[in-house]
C-alpha cells in the first residue's frame, strides 16, 4: 500500500475488500472455541472506523473448517483505500506465547482486593529495605567507579511487582484471557440473543508491553534492542485497545466490540 490523498476513479458506493487480520487454528490455540466442527477462525475488518455498529470499525469473524479450504487467492485482495494508516497492521512474524492471567482487580471480591493491597505493601517495604541495605558506599576514588557501583547496585535490585501491571492481564494482541477496564468502570458485555456473559475472543492492543508491564515483555524481545518491540503492528483503534467478545453458548451469535 502507498500513501495518497484520494482515488478519483473510485465511486463512493464501490465495494472494497476487507483487510485480513488474523487466521487462527484450534489445534494451535487450545482456548479457541468455535461452532461445532469448525477449527479455523479468520478475522477481517473494514479499514474505516465508521462503517460498523455505532460508527466504529466493522469486524467480521469467519468460522470455517480447515478441510474445506481450497485454493487460496493470490495475491491476497486488499482495499485500494483506507481511512487511517493505523487501521492497517504491519507485516509481522508471530511468536505465540501461552500465559496465565488473573481477573481484573476491580472485579475481585472486596476481601481479596484488600489481601492483594496488603501483599503489595509488604513487597514495597521489602524492596525499600533491600535498596537501603544494598546501597553502595558513599566515597569513591573516581566518578567512573561511582557510576559502576551504582549500575551494579541497580542491576542487583529486584523489579517491583504489583498485581495490576505484572500478574493480572497481559497487554498486546491476544486470544482469550480476561478483559482490562483501565479507562472505564467494568461493564457487562452480554449476548444480545441469549444474554450470556461474553468473554473476550480477541484483543487488539497498540502496545505489546510498556514500562509498567515488563513481566509481559515477549521472550524474544527481552534483550531490549528492538525499538519496535513494544508496538510492532502500529495499529491504533479507538483509544488504543479493542476487544472482540463472542458468545460462549453459540459462537455464531453476533459478537460485540469494546474499546478501552
Amino acid at each position: 500500500m502507498t500513501a495518497g490523498n484520494h482515488l478519483p476513479e473510485l465511486q463512493d458506493d464501490a465495494p472494497l475488500p476487507m483487510l485480513a487480520i488474523a487466521q487462527l487454528y484450534a489445534h494451535e490455540i487450545p482456548d479457541l472455541v468455535g461452532p461445532e466442527d469448525h477449527d479455523l477462525l479468520q478475522v477481517f475488518w473494514c479499514p474505516f472506523e465508521v462503517h460498523g455498529t455505532a460508527r466504529t470499525i466493522d469486524v467480521v469473524l469467519k468460522w470455517r473448517r480447515s478441510t474445506d479450504v481450497g485454493a487460496v487467492l493470490m495475491p491476497q485482495p486488499e482495499p485500494p483505500v483506507v481511512g487511517r494508516e493505523e487501521c492497517v497492521p504491519n507485516m509481522c512474524v508471530v511468536h505465540p506465547e501461552r500465559v496465565v492471567e488473573h481477573e481484573y482487580l476491580g472485579l475481585l471480591e472486596e476481601g481479596l482486593q484488600e489481601e492483594i493491597d496488603e501483599w503489595e505493601k509488604g513487597r514495597l517495604d521489602e524492596d525499600d529495605a533491600d535498596e537501603y541495605s544494598s546501597a553502595p558506599a558513599a566515597s569513591y576514588a573516581t566518578y567512573e567507579e561511582y557510576e559502576e557501583a551504582m549500575a551494579a547496585a541497580e542491576a542487583a535490585e529486584p523489579e517491583e511487582i504489583n498485581y495490576m501491571s505484572d500478574l493480572s492481564i497481559a497487554p498486546g494482541w491476544k486470544v482469550g484471557g480476561f478483559a482490562s477496564w483501565h479507562l472505564t468502570d467494568p461493564a457487562p458485555v452480554d449476548c444480545e440473543v441469549c444474554r450470556a456473559a461474553m468473554p473476550p475472543l480477541l484483543t487488539v492492543n497498540m502496545w505489546e508491553c510498556d514500562g509498567a508491564s515488563r513481566s509481559w515483555l515477549p521472550i524474544e524481545d527481552r534483550d531490549g534492542q528492538d525499538p519496535y518491540a513494544t508496538n510492532p503492528t502500529e495499529v491504533y483503534l479507538g483509544r488504543g485497545l479493542m476487544r472482540v467478545h463472542t458468545c460462549p453458548t453459540d459462537p455464531a451469535h453476533p459478537h460485540q466490540l469494546n474499546f478501552q
